[in-house]
C-alpha cells in the first residue's frame, strides 16, 4: 500500500505517498488540527569528534644517548618540565671550544682595532700609505666576521647542551613515551606524545544552509554515548567557508572548557545539537498531515465536515511542524489521522 516517502526543504522524512483510495460512502472518522501561525523552532544535528586542545609528539633535535627517562605514561607534566635527559658529554665539550673560539677571536679583534688606530696616527704624519691603511681597516672588518662567526658557533653549542634535556613544550599529560634509558636518538626522533585536556575540540561538518546559520559564540549541546548518554555543552569557536572534498559538508569546532572535559578522550564520538535561528510566523501543520501524490504535497482539509484534497508548498520545519508557504491558510482544519482512507469529497466525523 505504502509508496517511496518524500523529504522537506530541511531534509525532513515525510508521510509516504497515499494510494488513489476507492469511494467510500460512509463517512470516515479522522482527527484534525487547525492551522496556526508559530515561528518554527529549527536545530542541526550532526556527528562530531573529540580530540585534544593541543597535542604535540615531542622529538629529539641532537643526537644523543638517553641517560635518563624522567616521565612515565600517564603523567602529568608541566609546561618546561623535562621528559627525559641525552647524554651532554659531546655537546658540553663543543661548547666549550666554541667558548674558547670565542674569546680568541675578541682578543683579534681589540689587536686589528689597535693597529688600525696606530696606523691613522702614522698615515697622519705621512708615515704609512694609504693602501697600508686601508689594509688595517680590512684587518679590523674580517676581526668583526669572525667574532661573530665565533657568537654564532658558541650560541649553536649552547643550544645543543640545553637541547640534551628534552622538556614539554606545554602543561598536560603524557600519552605514550616512545624511548628508554639507554636508546640512541638522531634529530627527529619521537620522544614523547602530550596531549592537553584542559580544554577539548569537538569537530563536526553541517550543510551549506546550516553553516549560513550557525556563528561563533553560539551553544551547541553535546551527547556522548560512550559516557552513559552524559550531555555536554560547548561553544561554537568556528565555521569553515571551504567544504570537506569527501563529505561536502563545511567544518564547525566547538570548544568545551574545564570539568566538560574529564572524561573525554580522542576519537569519542558525540551527537552535536545546533540551534538555528528561530523563523517567523508563517502558518504550520503537523509533519502528519503531509502526504505525496502525482508528485506533488498534498494534505486534506475538512470544510463542512467534508474532506478536500489540497496541493501545498511547504518551507523549513523540524521534527513535529512543517511551514506552509503556499495552499493554505490560518485557522484552516487539516486531517492528521485517517487520511489513508479519504478521497475528495469524501464525508469525515471529526474526532
Amino acid at each position: 500500500m505504502l509508496a517511496a516517502g518524500c523529504t522537506d526543504s530541511a531534509g525532513n522524512v515525510l508521510s509516504d505517498e497515499l494510494p488513489q483510495p476507492v469511494a467510500l460512502e460512509t463517512a470516515v472518522r479522522v482527527t484534525v488540527k487547525r492551522v496556526v501561525d508559530l515561528p518554527i523552532h529549527r536545530e542541526a544535528k550532526v556527528t562530531g569528534i573529540v580530540s585534544a586542545f593541543r597535542k604535540a609528539t615531542v622529538a629529539a633535535e641532537v643526537n644523543g644517548r638517553v641517560v635518563e627517562r624522567m616521565i612515565e605514561p600517564g603523567d602529568s607534566v608541566v609546561a618546561g618540565q623535562v621528559l627525559v635527559v641525552l647524554d651532554s658529554d659531546r655537546v658540553r665539550l663543543v661548547a666549550e671550544r666554541a667558548r674558547a673560539q670565542e674569546m680568541a677571536r675578541n682578543v683579534d679583534l681589540q689587536q686589528a682595532q689597535q693597529r688600525f688606530e696606530r696606523g691613522e696616527n702614522l698615515f697622519e704624519r705621512n708615515a704609512v700609505s694609504k693602501d697600508a691603511l686601508d689594509d688595517l681597516h680590512y684587518a679590523v672588518d674580517r676581526a668583526h666576521a669572525e667574532l661573530g662567526a665565533a657568537r654564532a658557533a658558541l650560541k649553536t653549542a649552547s643550544r645543543a647542551v640545553r637541547d640534551s634535556r628534552v622538556t614539554a613544550p606545554f602543561a598536560g599529560t603524557a600519552e605514550i613515551v616512545h624511548v628508554q634509558q639507554g636508546d640512541y636518538l638522531n634529530p627527529g626522533t619521537p620522544v614523547a606524545t602530550l596531549t592537553d585536556f584542559s580544554r577539548a575540540r569537538v569537530r563536526a561538518g553541517v550543510t551549506a544552509s546550516e553553516a549560513a546559520s550557525v556563528r561563533a559564540g553560539h551553544t551547541a549541546s553535546m551527547i556522548f554515548e560512550a559516557l552513559g548518554g552524559v550531555t555536554l555543552r560547548g561553544e561554537v569557536h568556528s565555521v569553515g567557508r571551504i567544504a570537506d572534498e569527501s563529505s561536502g559538508t563545511y567544518p564547525v569546532e566547538i570548544w568545551l572548557a574545564g570539568e566538560a572535559t574529564i572524561g573525554l578522550r580522542e576519537g569519542m564520538v558525540a551527537t552535536v545539537q545546533l540551534a538555528l535561528p528561530t523563523t517567523d510566523p508563517k502558518p504550520v501543520v503537523p509533519r502528519a498531515a503531509l502526504f505525496r501524490r502525482s508528485g506533488r504535497l498534498h494534505v486534506f482539509t475538512v470544510i463542512d465536515e467534508t474532506a478536500h484534497l489540497a496541493p501545498v508548498r511547504i518551507g523549513n520545519g523540524n521534527s513535529t511542524l512543517v511551514e506552509i508557504l503556499e495552499g493554505l491558510e490560518s485557522d484552516e482544519l487539516v486531517v492528521v489521522e485517517g487520511q489513508f482512507a479519504l478521497r475528495d469529497g469524501a464525508r469525515v466525523i471529526v474526532q
